[in-house]
């Protein structure tokens, strides 16, 4: 079959479709086994900074960044994620012995979950089910050091984004679209938390006036607080651009938003994920199962946005609540410039610059 695909591709065949099944193994090492797959057709960055899950996709939810993955089988195959053994999805988080080794064998408090995520983000976990990795520009902007501190605290991140001001579209892990221009991000928070932490966050809101926080549990309920105090009514939709570039000659794109309509959908994916991906590796009745089912039933899934990607750090709140005196912020990513250089504006300017990191 292999051969059959080679020779087609070879003839001049745009590409092969698979009928997988929900099988999709053979399927895999099919593709992984042809290497007119795996052949980069152009250099440089990327035109949006995520996978295209379809041709026309020009904007996409930030929620499934850390797991890109199950994006794309929502996009191809429904709502619903399989995680059987033989499942695409399945197949990357590993069989349930190696989830065991990963997410702990008995786990009997929420520290040892804590401590999960805290190994996850100092690389000594692979992976989690809502996360494939920890991204390079997570590990390049210094964002660590304060991501450990919280997951040790029972704030448990499943995605992130530092902030970016005028960063030269070019740049190898933050740059994507057209050459010649500049990449923006507001920094970006996603975890599970109890309700006790999401109380202290919220009553902090206040002296943090450039923070929005979404906040959902798997019952249903939910809390919203919007930048300077708002709060928005029950069925009001709230969509924030978290990613956009600037490129002479055309609009400003904005491919990566925060979308309260979408976060609610995410909420029941990420949600069913302690259960399905993770209690599911315990035998019934045990301790290990109960504990990570109160999680699922207790914890608030929570998204906050920094609207400052000037000046703001979207950990300074945690260092306030937690009491963590010294603790590095969030840093904010943008050109410094070389001596004589012009100043960088987001309608453009002096491109001569290198990269600082700004705490």
């Amino acid at each position: 079959v292999g051969g059959l695909c080679r020779g087609l591709l070879e003839a001049g065949a745009p590409g092969v479709y698979f009928f997988s099944l929900n099988l999709e193994k053979s399927a895999s090492e099919l593709v992984a086994s042809i290497p007119q797959f795996h052949t980069p057709t152009e250099k440089g960055p990327p035109p949006l900074p995520f996978p295209r899950a379809r041709g026309e996709e020009t904007v996409r939810p930030i929620f499934w960044a850390s797991n890109p993955l199950t994006y794309l089988c929502k996009q191809h195959g429904g709502s619903a994620v399989m995680y059987t053994s033989h499942s695409l999805v399945g197949r990357r988080l590993g069989s349930q012995a190696e989830r065991r080794y990963m997410w702990g064998e008995s786990p009997t408090t929420e520290e040892d979950v804590y401590d999960v995520f805290d190994r996850f983000v100092r690389g000594r976990v692979p992976r989690l089910p809502w996360c494939d990795k920890i991204e390079g520009e997570t590990l390049e902007s210094g964002l660590l050091k304060p991501l450990c501190a919280i997951n040790h605290q029972g704030f448990l991140t499943i995605n992130s984004q530092p902030a970016l001001n005028g960063v030269p579209s070019t740049h190898p892990s933050y740059g994507w679209g057209p050459p010649d221009g500049l990449v923006y991000q507001k920094a970006y928070l996603e975890f599970f938390c109890s309700d006790f932490n999401l109380q202290r966050l919220q009553a902090a809101m206040g002296a943090h006036p450039s923070l929005s926080l979404l906040a959902h549990r798997a019952d249903g309920s939910s809390r919203h607080s919007l930048a300077s105090g708002k709060v928005p009514s029950e069925h009001e939709r709230v969509v924030t651009a978290v990613t956009w570039g600037v490129f002479e000659g055309r609009d400003v794109l904005q491919p990566t938003v925060v979308d309260s309509v979408a976060f609610n959908v995410w909420k029941d994916e990420a949600f069913a994920m302690w259960r399905t991906a993770w209690a599911s590796i315990y035998p019934e009745g045990s301790t290990s199962k109960a504990l990570v089912e109160s999680i699922h039933d207790t914890f608030w899934h929570v998204c906050i946005v920094d609207n400052d990607y000037v000046g703001g750090d979207i950990f300074r709140i945690f260092s306030q609540i937690l009491n963590l005196n010294p603790m590095e912020g969030s840093p904010v990513i943008r050109p410094e410039r070389q001596p004589g250089a012009g100043a960088i504006a987001a309608d453009g300017g002096d491109k001569n610059t290198r990269m600082a990191v700004v705490d």
